[in-house]
């Protein structure tokens, strides 16, 4: 069988699915994690629904690098949007507590999970569904069954990825945390096999999860006391 290749590339691909799930949802606080060079945020602060934007990374230099690109265009400034948009990139890790995510409705994970340490991944479901416990969750990872059908990859796909989770594995993690934090959970996911190949599913493989009960006013304000550990 032919090597698998993806037009348009399966990152835009990736940045498209969740620029429909915005469109059709119309969130107006959104996060994007492990937002690395920014990529994500930018197409999305183009969504006429979101009124707040940000984006959270270990790494402090690569936002730098590429935070420009979240800046007005030229045009703005001549023409301002009747529509108010904050962007905050925040420096930190996904799996420490900070209130400045709480109250958002989407946060997205878009092939983030895959490089966490082992530690980092057993506090990340407390720390995003329990704590910021947002009204939608968007996790992406990629689908380990797929990596025999792309050309070069013989383990993982990227050097820094910790693991790389079948379509069960990921199943089982995603559905675990959903009934323990009180979510629901989808899958589908973007990277349609070739034809003959249908088994292996999607190249990326997407869980959403959405928020099956109200968090109360009270409890928003209790985990408001929190301390924050996030550099802006």
């Amino acid at each position: 069988m032919e090597p698998v290749t993806f037009t348009p590339p399966l990152y835009k691909q990736r940045y498209q699915f969740v620029k429909s799930l915005v469109e059709k949802h119309n969130p107006k606080k959104v996060a994007d994690l492990g937002c690395s060079e920014c990529s994500l945020l930018w197409k999305l602060k183009f969504c006429s629904s979101i009124e707040v934007l940000a984006g959270v990374d270990i790494s402090e230099d690569v936002m730098k690098e590429k935070m420009h690109t979240l800046s007005p265009l030229p045009c703005e400034y001549l023409q301002p949007s009747w529509r108010s948009l904050v962007i905050t990139l925040y420096q930190g890790s996904v799996a420490e507590k900070d209130p400045n995510l709480l109250g958002f409705d989407m946060i997205t994970c878009i092939e983030l999970i895959e490089h966490l340490e082992a530690k980092e991944l057993a506090a990340f479901p407390e720390v995003i569904f329990g704590f910021w416990a947002p009204i939608m969750v968007v996790i992406s990872t990629p689908n380990s069954e797929f990596n025999s059908l792309l050309p070069g990859v013989s383990l993982f796909r990227h050097l820094d990825h910790k693991f790389e989770w079948n379509k069960k594995e990921f199943e089982s993690w995603a559905l675990e945390a959903a009934d323990c934090y009180g979510y629901t959970v989808e899958f589908t996911g973007v990277g349609k096999p070739p034809p003959g190949a249908e088994s292996v599913g999607y190249c990326t493989q997407i869980g959403i999860f959405v928020r099956n009960y109200v968090e109360t006013a009270e409890i928003v304000k209790h985990k408001m006391t929190t301390n924050h550990v996030y550099k802006t």
